[in-house]
């Protein structure tokens, strides 16, 4: 393995101008990586949820259904309401009074039984159906396109509703908490680190790791939405010991080669990939025993994460020595006293 230091640390510059460029077809990748908001999908198929639903679809055209609730609207204005719905690419039908009654009959004559279930004293609730899944991108765009049509005083319940309101926020508060595990890990590092800039570098090197490992993904079609929100943060919760381990190697090799760098660093390679490869295998061994659950998240999660605790670990071992080496510099500049006791 002393060879293969050796080498990093000779190709440095070309290591990093490859890793960059390597962030382009990541990045595409990612972008085309179809995320999976159904975690009913992941069901085994002979269960009767997931047959059941096949047979709505494949015999009576019907994959998933809506409340649609309207609230203080005059039965006029519901009708134009519910014919701007039914207009809607994806949705079935749409059920309401005047798909069995003209609107012209007053609502007294209806049985209060009947008449309870669709209605309440200042409002009125009708029946959306779709041609398809409950989470499938068309009845998403569907629900989407009809809370656009709807206003203030109108509402949209059911599963499909649920899982885009889920979609909506997943989106927005993963990038959020991917930002405070940063700022977090950027804190603890800046503390217990002799410089400043080691734990940015840290962090460049992880997060170019997290990029390929979610753009391969692209090769798996899809993942589902809770892979996607855990796999940046567990990765770089997982990976980050490896940059640790890497750096004291790096300054006890500094020591005992005084003050040779470039030895230091391919000795440090060594001894890092000797220490952090039984610790990689067994956490690779772990996420790949979650690929065997009936449950099949758990093979979304397993595969996903395996790869990212290998990226890590090659990211660790090229990437990470070459900004080190490329960067002294900025280290030297940036260094303080130590901020917490050995």
């Amino acid at each position: 393995m002393v060879n293969f230091g050796k080498k990093v640390v000779k190709y440095r510059v070309a290591i990093l101008i490859v890793s960059v460029l390597l962030l382009i077809p990541a990045t595409w990748g990612y972008l085309n990586t179809r995320i999976n908001y159904d975690v009913l999908t992941y069901l085994p198929k002979d269960i009767e949820t997931m047959e059941g639903q096949d047979i709505m679809v494949d015999d009576f055209g019907i994959g998933a259904f809506s409340m649609f609730v309207v609230d203080g609207m005059e039965n006029k204005d519901v009708v134009k309401l519910k014919e701007k719905i039914e207009a809607v690419d994806h949705v079935e039908n749409v059920l309401w009074y005047d798909s069995v009654m003209d609107i012209s009959v007053p609502e007294s004559m209806i049985p209060d039984e009947y008449y309870k279930v669709f209605n309440s004293d200042t409002g009125t609730m009708m029946a959306v159906f779709f041609d398809d899944t409950t989470s499938a991108d068309g009845t998403l765009d569907a629900v989407k396109e009809i809370r656009h049509i709807a206003d203030k005083q109108c509402f949209l319940s059911g599963m499909s509703g649920i899982v885009l309101d889920t979609k909506e926020l997943s989106e927005r508060e993963t990038p959020i908490y991917v930002l405070i595990a940063v700022l977090l890990s950027t804190i603890v590092l800046g503390l217990t680190m002799d410089s400043f800039f080691i734990p940015i570098l840290f962090l460049l090197s992880i997060g170019m790791a997290i990029v390929y490992n979610l753009g391969s993904n692209v090769f798996m079609g899809q993942i589902s939405y809770i892979t996607k929100a855990l796999a940046a943060v567990l990765q770089l919760g997982v990976t980050m010991d490896y940059s640790i381990f890497l750096m004291h190697s790096y300054e006890e090799q500094q020591e005992r080669f005084g003050g040779d760098k470039k030895r230091a660093m391919a000795h440090a390679i060594s001894q890092t990939f000797s220490s952090v490869i039984g610790s990689s295998v067994t956490t690779v061994a772990g996420f790949i025993a979650l690929c065997f659950m009936s449950f099949t998240l758990g093979l979304d999660i397993g595969i996903v994460m395996a790869k990212g605790v290998i990226f890590g670990v090659i990211a660790c071992v090229t990437i990470l020595p070459s900004m080190i080496l490329c960067c002294d510099k900025l280290i030297e500049k940036t260094r303080h006293r130590p901020l917490l006791p050995k």
